[in-house]
């Protein structure tokens, strides 16, 4: 026999659980989308790699190696956490296409002594994956007198020298490379998270303008600033040192070439670019240095991972090489889909 306050007052657990129990389940689901929005995202993102002996310091320069291969990538981490490649393939003649902007300085006399003939040939070498475009830096921006193009001759026009009276013209005045830089970032032409992109930029690297003496042991905070967008943008960075031999304006505080090729090296090593100078002097002809960022170029490779996180996300990236006598170098943080937030 049931008794009467048991048959006449059931428990409410026994009629209230299942309602309890979905109540508890989407409430934990909000939770978990609350806490990790983008936890189940998996975006394919690509990344341009190449190695460096294991004992080399970030910012030191090295000779090219002999191409990075597949099996050189051990660990990837993106975001902390661990990415799976995907794809493998050179970044010269490879699939992909690489947008590579060409930007000189207006404030130096680049293209006597054979200089524009050594460019023009660098631009012939390229393979057909590779889109060309020229601009110059002026005023704290990149004024684009070519947007990316396959035509060399076309990327080869847009070569301009500046006269003395020009370089020396306060209006031509850069006002800092590593702004210029970091506009061209914000502002990159016909971009297209599709294809990769990198700057070659001919410039001395001084930062001018800004009033602070910076000491020997600090990291510019241009340069740093401009680091940031550019891999927020998914940009490497080649800067190539010149500097006039002939000072066009004796009045200019020109400063000097360590702090311009520090500042190179500094830029280099955190976005997975590489500094392109030999001596404190400029070359007298291009093409060693020119023939250098080839051999760089070709190896390198682009690895496409799926990371977590959705397209747009700044994430610090983390590789380790399978072998112990060299270091996989790369970029210090990527976009994930190689397209930056807007």
């Amino acid at each position: 026999m049931i008794p009467d306050f048991t048959r006449n007052n059931p428990p409410k657990s026994i009629f209230l659980r299942p309602a309890a129990v979905s109540i508890a389940a989407a409430t934990a689901l909000l939770l978990i989308f609350a806490i990790a929005p983008d936890a189940a995202a998996q975006t394919p993102t690509m990344i341009v790699v190449r190695t460096m002996p294991a004992k080399t310091k970030k910012g030191e320069t090295f000779a090219a190696l002999p191409p990075i291969t597949k099996a050189d990538i051990g660990e990837i981490k993106v975001g902390g956490k661990a990415a799976e490649i995907t794809d493998f393939s050179p970044l010269l003649k490879g699939p992909h296409v690489l947008q590579l902007m060409v930007v000189l300085d207006s404030m130096q006399m680049i293209g006597g002594n054979g200089q524009f003939d050594d460019i023009k040939k660098f631009f012939r070498d390229m393979p057909p994956n590779v889109e060309i475009g020229v601009g110059y830096l002026l005023q704290s921006k990149v004024v684009i007198a070519q947007a990316p193009t396959t035509d060399r001759a076309l990327a080869g026009a847009a070569l301009h020298q500046q006269t003395r009276e020009q370089a020396a013209n306060p209006k031509n005045e850069n006002g800092n490379p590593y702004a210029c830089l970091k506009q061209l970032a914000y502002h990159w032409p016909n971009a297209d998270p599709a294809k990769l992109r990198a700057v070659l930029m001919f410039t001395d690297g001084i930062t001018r303008g800004n009033g602070q003496t910076q000491a020997g042991d600090q990291g510019n905070p241009d340069v740093e600033s401009a680091s940031q967008a550019l891999q927020r943008a998914g940009v490497v960075p080649y800067p190539f040192f010149y500097m006039d031999p002939i000072t066009p304006d004796p009045n200019r505080n020109e400063g000097g070439q360590l702090e311009g090729q520090t500042n190179f090296s500094q830029l280099a090593a955190d976005t997975g670019g590489a500094a392109l100078y030999e001596g404190l002097f400029a070359p007298s002809a291009f093409s060693p240095l020119l023939n250098k960022l080839y051999s760089i170029l070709d190896s390198e490779a682009v690895i496409t991972v799926t990371a977590n996180g959705k397209p747009g996300k700044f994430a610090i990236l983390d590789m380790k090489s399978t072998r112990d006598d060299i270091k996989i170098l790369g970029p210090d943080s990527v976009t994930l889909g190689n397209i930056p937030a807007k």
